[in-house]
């Protein structure tokens, strides 16, 4: 159930510059002093004079991110792709020489803006040892980055300045290229750990730099609130995670696995109805995750009861997605991990068993809290959502309808109490709403040239996936068929002969 998520690309959308696509530009250099054929050629063409500002961006940017003696070896680098660049003047066809040029020079600057970001990795790794070199080379840096890591060093460093710290902390927001970023940085107060630790976050954030685990073990509760969900968008997943071994995370263990697994159902439906905030949930569960590693006795630090949070779970009823035996088996599974936790805690830190149990008893409901609070906002956990007995069996129809499962000209569908399968795939629903809350449209009846069943109006539902969210109305006919509409016309679905 838990997700690790990828990182996107924060540094493609705020950093490296893609040649394909990119909004119309004049090049790097002034058109009216333009002199040689290859300068004339790129001014001629809005394509190449694009192309030509994105490398010189990049270029720019990579320069900045780079120390004093690899900003000499770029430079050099560059002077000679400005050669072979010129050579273009004798090619046959010139502007797709320097098409092709420019598009390999590119990509060659934007994949060298990782290894640069991760030279400035290794310098803020090194701040534990050798703080006072750490800030010289930081000093060299020019980006925001380097800034941001500045104002990290005037904060917490050998020789604390608060007031110039957040200055530059500022600063080094006002420098990244994101609106965005920069407005959700300005929210908090940087006057406090957590609201300068998430401002550097969101700048590490801007190039894709995992912070390195010192400043989690520095820092604790702070800093692993900085890195915890702020965008609520897939922002969130996309922002890369601390670099620190997961190794030992207790809620990585195969026991802890199989209460997981248990819940898997519920929220792999949650996630089909949300969008984008579900990757703020993932991250929710990385960070935990990342702690239950790092320092277990930090996540579980004034975590509510563990016994009131499996008391809420177990009486979980929705037979859509638990069984008879639903309660013994989820307390089962939890007892399970929590002693099977102890033993290691106890020993790690030096401790007695009960001590031990009550960091295992409040990581697991910490994690337990984060599940429930994520579920019961998008999947019903008691009543009964099953589809209903009319509805089931076997079906075909003709002339398939957008917005509904059933979109193919025409097909053969089996519909149980939570899934509707066509062929071999199928797809899980639940029935969100039923009976007088369910509008019928008339004219869409009308259009269907069907009649609706006498008591339609207490059987008709509206059914939501469990994988994709989408909805879709089904309402009974005189004639025992079914009405199902999505977002266009309506589709008519027959009982299939035997």
């Amino acid at each position: 159930m838990r997700h690790q998520f990828g990182v996107s690309g924060l540094v493609g959308a705020g950093l490296a510059l893609l040649w394909m696509g990119a909004a119309q530009a004049a090049p790097s250099f002034d058109c009216k002093a333009a002199g040689t054929p290859v300068e004339k050629a790129i001014c001629a063409d809005q394509t190449l004079a694009t192309a030509d500002q994105e490398l010189a961006d990049t270029y720019k940017k990579l320069l900045a991110l780079s120390d004093a003696p690899e900003r000499d070896r770029l430079r050099a680098e560059q002077r000679a792709w400005l050669g072979q660049r010129n050579q273009c003047a004798t090619a046959a066809k010139i502007g797709a020489c320097l098409a092709e040029t420019l598009r390999a020079r590119v990509q060659a600057l934007n994949a060298a803006l990782p290894g640069a970001v991760a030279g400035v990795t290794r310098t803020v790794a090194s701040i534990p040892a050798d703080a006072q070199g750490a800030a010289g080379r930081l000093a060299d840096i020019r980006e925001p980055l380097g800034k941001g890591w500045t104002a990290y060093l005037l904060r917490y460093g050998p020789a604390p300045d608060k007031a110039k710290a957040t200055a530059t902390m500022r600063e080094a927001v006002a420098g990244i290229d994101d609106d965005y970023a920069r407005d959700v940085a300005g929210m908090g107060d940087l006057g406090t750990d957590e609201g300068f630790l998430t401002a550097l976050r969101i700048v590490s954030d801007h190039y894709e730099m995992a912070w390195p685990c010192f400043v989690m073990e520095r820092h604790g509760q702070p800093a692993w609130k900085a890195q915890g969900p702020l965008y609520g968008s897939s922002r969130d997943g996309a922002g890369p995670m601390p670099d620190c071994s997961a190794g030992g995370a207790l809620l990585a263990t195969p026991a802890w696995k199989a209460v997981e697994d248990l819940l898997s159902p519920m929220v792999g439906a949650a996630f089909g109805r949300t969008g984008t905030i579900r990757s703020s949930f993932g991250r929710q569960m990385a960070v935990e995750d990342m702690m239950s590693a790092v320092d277990p006795r930090l996540l579980a630090k004034g975590a509510p009861p563990l016994a009131k949070q499996v008391d809420e779970i177990a009486a979980w009823s929705n037979p859509r997605w638990v069984g008879a035996d639903w309660g013994s088996r989820f307390r089962a599974a939890v007892t399970a991990a929590v002693d099977g936790w102890v033993p290691g805690l106890a020993a790690r830190y030096r401790i007695g068993q009960p001590d031990a149990r009550r960091i295992a008893e409040g990581v697991a409901s910490v994690s337990l809290g984060t599940s429930v609070g994520f579920l019961s906002e998008y999947v019903t956990l008691d009543g009964d959502t099953r589809l209903p007995e009319w509805l089931r069996g076997a079906w075909t129809w003709s002339g398939g309808a957008e917005g509904t499962p059933f979109t193919a000209p025409s097909g053969r569908a089996v519909i149980d109490a939570a899934n509707v399968c066509i062929g071999k795939e199928c797809e899980g629903f639940d029935v969100s709403t039923a009976g007088d809350a369910v509008e019928v449209d008339a004219q869409e009846v009308k259009a269907a040239g069907v009649k609706l069943a006498p008591d339609w109006q207490r059987r008709a539902v509206e059914l939501t996936s469990a994988q994709s969210g989408t909805m879709a109305k089904a309402v009974p006919l005189a004639d025992g068929g079914v009405l199902v509409s999505g977002y266009e016309k309506p589709v008519v679905l027959r009982r299939a002969a035997k």
